[in-house]
């Protein structure tokens, strides 16, 4: 059996397996999860937010090629399209078991309320599911007109091939023009659901969203990378070395601007040292100390390993570099919640008492015998059906992407897998 069907299996599984769990959480409520009143968001906000900027880094690459003619990653403008266009539609199908009653989502789009970031949150990826989808079906076109099939080519029967690649060509860059202001878009107005929260110090900084476009530059790139890599195997590895390294260097120099915004921020809530800043701080490096180790050490590394020579022109380093790097941006985004949500923001101040901050208690809302019922802080771990659930856009990903290398040419001069 071929690769490419083992893989599909695979990503069939965890489909089956995510939407299983979905059922079940959908059937009893969001209790099945160890989400609370006091700890909102989780894993499943996390890894939408993982791959939203999987996504928004796949489209920059692709834009960036045909805006500024950067011949030698022309080859991967296909896969750099379709992995976008998989990874936006795993993180949209991901926000959806996070609502709860998903049956209502529909009074998003009857009853929008444009103040909320939710709002442009919805528009933006909807208006980036499309974009993608259209990226990657004007590239295949000159292709589908070649071998007579593809996905709506009833009407390029009519032209000719010379026709078909003009066209291609043209939208390809129309296309492109408006990617990328939407792909840096798309994370920006992310970022900004969790900065315009005021009451949390650990999102509250303007410094968010642009840290948000450099990791999604750097992780959306890798994931390109990884892709290309697969395709092309090992033995094809020299001829598209110079693509390879571009997208290295790409990605080392987008985790130098994160670093810088890390270092920026974390300097400024050391600075002023107000109690919240050093109960964030506290968190950060003692009870989630070994978090956030993976979420710095990790794309570190990686970006050493990517400046060096060796690296770049290494097939495995380059491999091993960008599942690191995976690693290190989904702890960052699991450990946007924990710091956040275990601050609260509710607090009472009692001069007479010598008390000058107090945090107040949240209900849980949950009424077990053994459990307490008001909190001040919340010890979160994801649950079994977290887990499965979760699964989802994983499964999504692996699946679009081998289907689509199976049935279409993404590499020239390479017969689909």
């Amino acid at each position: 059996m071929k690769k490419s069907n083992l893989l599909l299996l695979l990503a069939s599984a965890l489909i089956l397996i995510s939407l299983a769990a979905w059922g079940y959480q959908v059937k009893n409520g969001l209790i099945v999860t160890n989400m609370r009143n006091s700890f909102s968001w989780g894993l499943y906000i996390a890894t939408f937010a993982f791959f939203v900027g999987i996504a928004a880094g796949g489209l920059i690459v692709s834009s960036s090629v045909y805006l500024f003619n950067i011949e030698t990653l022309k080859p991967f403008t296909r896969i750099a399209s379709l992995s976008a266009f998989a990874s936006i539609l795993g993180a949209g199908a991901m926000i959806l078991p996070d609502m709860g009653r998903v049956d209502r989502v529909w009074n998003i789009f009857v009853y929008p309320n444009f103040k909320s970031p939710l709002v442009w949150d919805v528009i933006v990826i909807t208006a980036y599911l499309l974009i993608t989808f259209l990226s990657v079906y004007v590239q295949l076109l000159p292709d589908w007109k070649k071998e007579g099939r593809g996905f709506l080519n009833g009407w390029t029967k009519a032209r000719s091939p010379e026709f078909m690649d003009d066209f291609s060509k043209k939208w390809s860059k129309r296309v492109a023009l408006v990617g990328l202001p939407v792909a840096i878009l798309i994370h920006t107005v992310t970022a900004l659901i969790f900065a315009t929260q005021a009451s949390r110090g650990w999102w509250n900084t303007a410094l968010m969203p642009p840290d948000f476009v450099s990791v999604a530059v750097a992780s959306g790139t890798a994931l390109v990378l990884v892709i290309s890599l697969l395709a092309v195997g090992k033995e094809q590895f020299d001829k598209y070395k110079g693509a390879f390294q571009i997208m290295a260097l790409i990605v080392a120099g987008s985790l130098v601007v994160h670093f810088f915004f890390v270092s920026v921020d974390l300097i400024v809530h050391k600075w002023w040292g107000n109690p919240e800043a050093e109960e964030i701080l506290a968190l950060v490096f003692g009870d989630y100390g070994y978090l956030y180790a993976m979420e710095v050490l990790l794309p570190a590394f990686t970006m050493i390993l990517f400046f060096t020579k060796k690296g770049r022109n290494s097939y495995k380093v380059l491999m091993t570099g960008s599942v690191l790097l995976f690693i290190g941006a989904f702890a960052h985004r699991l450990m946007l919640m924990f710091p956040a949500f275990n601050v609260m923001p509710l607090s009472l101040s009692i001069p007479g008492a010598g008390i000058e901050s107090w945090a107040y208690p949240v209900a849980l809302g949950q009424l077990r015998e053994g459990m307490p019922v008001f909190v001040s802080s919340w010890a979160y771990m994801p649950s079994i059906v977290e887990y499965a659930v979760a699964l989802l856009p994983f499964g999504l990903v692996l699946f679009v992407v081998t289907g689509a290398l199976k049935l279409y040419n993404f590499l020239p001069q390479r017969r689909p897998m």
